[in-house]
């Protein structure tokens, strides 16, 4: 990968770019790839990218610029790749980015794979009400209630928490969880039980989990939110309620999810059938 640094700092030396932002480019592309240094480059995603971003950009203790890094990253695959990624610098993915779905008898076997109590939960909570990956981080003991069925989502303004349904059927396996971890602050910390799970961990034992589950799917942590989104849809969830629940702050971003629905045609029925017809 040494090689293809040198050459994408060639480029940006023959370019208008100055000392300090080849630096910085180039430090940018390190940092990457040392992220994702159990990755073979096929299975760098856009979705494992913009996870990777965003991490950062929510990371405080982080020395790196988000949005630095993602022009860098996005230059980076434009002159070696020759590949255009669907984001944008700050990580967010583009609209007409095409997403994988898992149907509900993938999620069962996905889940049935997993043995670790720790990753078993945290996957189910994900899909639980479509979360994000810097979501599920950051959830603290304190933000599941099992007794109202909640759980809070919180966000850098106290205006835009979300208080979300706790599905009871996850109650049994918090409560192993908890009896077994004993999570203080944070719910899922890292290892040795301090400090946050990082992204790339999570990523890491999602894809053995989608491996060992046998699915054949180009699918990231992501697939659980998108997954979620669409079968609520079917379900007939209301698209502006999806939205709030995502934490969308645009419904056109929301609406993304349409394109996926599977639906009978056939059995849906009209309003004519619920009229009293005169003879």
């Amino acid at each position: 990968m040494t090689h293809l640094i040198e050459r994408f700092t060639e480029h940006l030396k023959k370019g208008k770019y100055n000392s300090a932002t080849i630096a910085a480019y180039r430090n940018a592309i390190f940092v990457f790839y040392n992220h994702f240094r159990d990755y073979p480059q096929s299975k760098i995603t856009d979705e494992l990218i913009s996870n990777y971003l965003l991490g950062l950009s929510n990371n405080k203790n982080s020395k790196y610029d988000s949005i630095q890094s993602g022009k860098a990253i996005k230059l980076f695959y434009e002159v070696i790749f020759s590949k255009k990624l669907n984001l944008k610098s700050t990580g967010k993915i583009k609209e007409e980015l095409a997403i994988d779905i898992l149907s509900k008898e993938e999620l069962f076997q996905l889940f049935k794979s997993v043995k670790n109590i720790k990753h078993k939960l945290l996957l189910m909570l994900v899909y639980n009400n479509g979360l994000k990956v810097n979501e599920i981080i950051n959830l603290e003991t304190t933000d599941l209630d099992t007794v109202n069925n909640t759980i809070t989502i919180r966000h850098k303004d106290p205006k835009k928490n979300r208080i979300l349904r706790l599905s009871p059927n996850l109650n049994w396996h918090i409560e192993k969880y908890i009896s077994k971890n004993q999570p203080k602050k944070v719910f899922f910390p890292g290892s040795g039980g301090e400090g946050y799970y990082s992204a790339r961990n999570i990523q890491l034992f999602f894809q053995k989990a989608i491996n060992e589950a046998g699915l054949d799917k180009h699918a990231t942590l992501n697939t659980l939110r998108h997954s979620y989104a669409v079968h609520c849809l079917e379900m007939g969830l209301d698209i502006h309620i999806l939205q709030k629940i995502l934490g969308h702050s645009n419904i056109q971003t929301t609406s993304i999810y349409m394109q996926f629905l599977k639906v009978n045609m056939e059995s849906i029925k009209g309003p004519i059938e619920f009229l009293e017809l005169p003879t």
